[in-house]
């Protein structure tokens, strides 16, 4: 893709997370009166109806847009029980769609949540969008455009470049992210992980991988994502010279399992704690 065909698609993305994140904050407000209907999709967790609609004006709008494009979204992967795989070539045209990253939160009333929207090139993310609609905070990147935040404040739009800091802090005052109550964690790595200021967990990786980018959180790692959960937010810490890749350090593909991202040196430090818990 051109430079110019990124900035139209981000504009289009753009403005796309802004209408479902609108959609979302209105089924946040029908929560007040009423459950909304819910999916349980086993270990795949659930989904509300605010997740299929928001899916559904995500798909309808993209379709409309780019006709050509293939579009991989995770309710209606999970609906069509879609074994998730990479491109079909390297030039295919991919969108990663997560229609509500944080359906815990979003349904207990919690203000993390986000629309997740990525466009790849076959295994190459070209565009990323990651909306927050309650707070109103957008990160955004194109490959070779660099990453950004926009946020509202008072009325206003405040937008600012991001680059993650190069400056070296030992681990013990690091803030990290990370699922520690997953099953997918390693409970003896927990247990013998080096002092840490603290770790937080805030239940949607497309958010806590851009507060990565944004120098909101120092890392984040986890260990089984979809390709939807961190496609954009990873462009997004690339973007913002964050380092990016796997849980084996190879290089950062939307549509491998894990996914480490930090700044540097604390990159290197975690990948080395990692690496030696996996042999374990």
């Amino acid at each position: 893709m051109t430079n110019t065909e990124r900035q139209r698609c981000l504009q289009f993305t753009l403005k796309l997370a802004v209408e479902a994140g609108e959609l979302l904050n209105s089924y946040s407000q029908k929560l007040y009166k009423k459950p909304l209907r819910l999916i349980q999709k086993g270990a795949a967790g659930l989904a509300s109806e605010a997740d299929l609609k928001s899916e559904d004006l995500v798909m309808k709008r993209i379709k409309q847009k780019y006709s050509g494009h293939t579009i991989v979204s995770e309710e209606d992967s999970f609906a069509r029980k879609l074994k998730v795989k990479g491109p079909g070539s390297k030039d295919e045209l991919i969108w990663l769609v997560d229609p509500l990253d944080g359906t815990n939160n979003f349904l207990n009333g919690l203000p993390f949540y986000c629309v997740s929207l990525a466009l790849c090139k076959g295994n190459e993310v070209q565009v990323g969008v990651v909306h927050n609609p309650i707070i109103g905070e957008t990160f955004y990147a194109t490959k070779g455009g660099g990453a950004f935040l926009v946020r509202k404040f008072k009325g206003r739009k405040l937008t600012k470049r991001l680059r993650v800091s190069t400056v070296s802090r030992p681990l013990k005052d690091c803030l990290i992210s990370t699922n520690l109550g997953s099953k997918r964690h390693n409970a003896e790595l927990i247990r013998k992980f080096p002092e840490v200021r603290a770790f937080r967990r805030l239940g949607s990786a497309a958010l806590e991988l851009s507060y990565v980018a944004g120098r909101i959180r120092d890392a984040y790692w986890e260990y089984h994502l979809e390709p939807w959960d961190v496609a954009g937010c990873g462009l997004i810490c690339l973007e913002a010279e964050a380092h990016v890749s796997d849980l084996t350090g190879q290089e950062f593909n939307p549509f491998s399992p894990g996914i480490l991202a930090a700044r540097s040196p604390l990159y290197e430090d975690l990948r080395v704690i990692l690496t030696a818990a996996s042999r374990e």
